[in-house]
């Protein structure tokens, strides 16, 4: 008798399939019962499965289960591989809006009123990372930030401020952007210096597909990660920034060797957009440039991440120095010892209490 589809695919009776043949201590039936749930629920998937069809936990208990009595790491693997065919669901609008755009900040927040004076296109989601609470203190940079939060923007529809204890850098940033916000297909990521010629925007969304991996500068080198679209199917693929590079520098190089490394990961064309975009933003780096201590600071850290972008060590992915090289890369310096708030207690007898010789 034929089993109905959902009796077939249910979990929960899966599950027990797969518990029983563990507890009998047959493992290789239970690894049996696992590939063959696994192929089921694959071939049951539409072509663009939304995030409810694809958690399965019962299904990934299962196969930790297995995995930890046979040895055999082959079904987590076949579930990263189906999962890395998959495409992203699309955007519920579309790309009417942009979902994300994404800009750290450390000072000149004049800068970011004049990129949002520049846009001309709906945004969805403003996300700035405030990284000025070493800089220049809350009752600088941040009260101005919250000031365009508070008045808001007629073509963006939220704006959100994180505000780290301190200066993440520029890799890390992106990071928290990315990884706060998983839901947006695609993203732009700028610094806080640039400004959107017109029609740019628009041009751009219209030629990036949020269901392909797909990178968009709409510079060109040296600066196309000065203002460039991302698809959450690309950082998909490439992974995160790395954040070893800090405050800023050279992320863009690691970023840039990995995504001409990938078959699976496209570099669309941004000369449609270059022109205008070069002519409207002439200047660079204005964070350095506006402070003369901040270009002292990124003189060590720059060298420090040259050598980082250079070392075996990143290309094996070795961990060592993770935190030396953060300690050293710092935008800041050390603190100077503090005196005691009062002097030391002289004990009778000792060498500070006796009399002076004659």
């Amino acid at each position: 008798m034929a089993v109905a589809p959902s009796t077939m695919l249910d979990p929960v009776q899966r599950a027990a399939g797969v518990r029983a043949a563990l507890e009998r201590q047959e493992v290789a039936s239970a690894s049996q019962l696992l590939l063959q749930w696994l192929r089921d629920w694959a071939t049951s998937l539409p072509e663009m499965p939304g995030r409810a069809l694809l958690r399965q936990p019962e299904l990934w208990a299962c196969l930790a289960d297995v995995v930890v009595l046979s040895g055999d790491h082959g079904p987590i693997e076949r579930l990263w591989c189906l999962l890395d065919r998959l495409p992203p669901p699309p955007p519920s609008e579309g790309l009417s809006s942009l979902p994300l755009l994404g800009v750290p900040i450390l000072n000149r927040p004049d800068l970011l009123e004049r990129l949002l004076e520049s846009l001309d296109h709906p945004v969805a989601t403003l996300a700035i990372v405030d990284n000025s609470a070493a800089a220049a203190g809350p009752s600088a940079v941040s009260a101005q930030l919250e000031a365009i939060r508070e008045r808001g923007h007629p073509l963006v529809d939220r704006i959100h401020i994180a505000r780290p204890f301190s200066n993440l850098g520029v890799a890390a940033s992106w990071n928290l952007i990315l990884s706060s916000f998983p839901e947006a297909s695609t993203l732009l990521l700028a610094n806080n210096d640039m400004q959107f010629a017109p029609g740019v925007l628009q041009a751009a969304l219209n030629r990036i597909d949020p269901g392909r991996a797909q990178f968009l500068p709409l510079l060109p080198p040296p600066h196309g990660f000065s203002a460039f679209l991302l698809t959450a199917f690309c950082w998909d693929r490439l992974g995160l920034f790395d954040a070893n590079f800090h405050p800023a520098y050279c992320e863009d190089l690691d970023y840039r060797d990995r995504l001409q490394a990938s078959a699976g990961a496209e570099e669309l064309d941004g000369s449609f957009a270059h022109p205008a975009m070069i002519a409207l933003n002439q200047t660079h780096s204005a964070t350095i440039a506006s402070d003369p201590q901040l270009r002292h600071y990124n003189g060590i850290s720059y060298e420090l991440n040259r050598l980082w972008y250079l070392s075996e060590r990143r290309l094996r992915r070795d961990p060592r120095g993770s935190w030396r090289r953060l300690w050293l890369a710092q935008w800041s310096d050390d603190l100077p010892p503090q005196p005691p708030d009062h002097a030391p207690l002289v004990r009778a007898g000792s060498p500070q209490a006796r009399p002076a010789q004659s």
